[in-house]
Parts: structure tokens; sequence; C-alpha cells
């Protein structure tokens, strides 16, 4: 049988989760202004349930895989190239 993940009570009504990546340090943050940080916990929590949205500058991002560097995303451009993206908080 396989794993589940389970929706909680504080995922009601959230079509997803939003985290703003920044280029310099390849971090996410919760903010645009890029001050408040966010855990690695609370970033593979949205992305087991298929909720997280990165939003790099003007390009929205939706993670292909999940790891210990944190999530993958695919770069917007004309060649296919890839993107990992670190949590911003120290856990």
């Amino acid at each position: 049988m396989l794993n589940k993940f389970y929706e909680q009570g504080k995922d009601l009504h959230v079509a997803n989760y939003v985290a703003y990546g920044k280029t310099g340090d390849h971090k996410l943050y919760a903010d645009e202004a890029y001050k408040e940080t966010v855990t690695k916990a609370e970033i593979e929590d949205a992305f087991k349930k298929g909720r997280l949205v990165i939003i790099e500058g003007a390009n929205y991002l939706m993670p292909v895989a999940f790891g210990t560097t944190g999530v993958i995303t695919v770069t917007a451009g004309d060649t296919v190239k890839t993107q990992a993206w670190a949590a911003s908080a120290a856990e």
C-alpha cells in the first residue's frame, strides 16, 4: 500500500503556497523583499502536497523534485536546465 500525505486544517482553502526565489543566493523566502525566511520543513510540506509555486522575478516555477539540497525547478528559457533552491532559514 502506498504512503499517504494528508492535508491538515491549515491547508483548508489553500490553492498553493508561494515562495520567492532570490537568484543571488538561490534560496527561497516567504516575501518579495527576501526578509522572511522559510524552513526546509515548510518547503518539503508544500512540495509533498503538490502546492508549492516559486516566483523568481517574472517567472512562476513549479518544482519537479525535492532532495537534500532543496527543491529543483526547470529554468525559463530556450534550453532546458535545472536550478536547485534551498531554504533560507537555518533549521
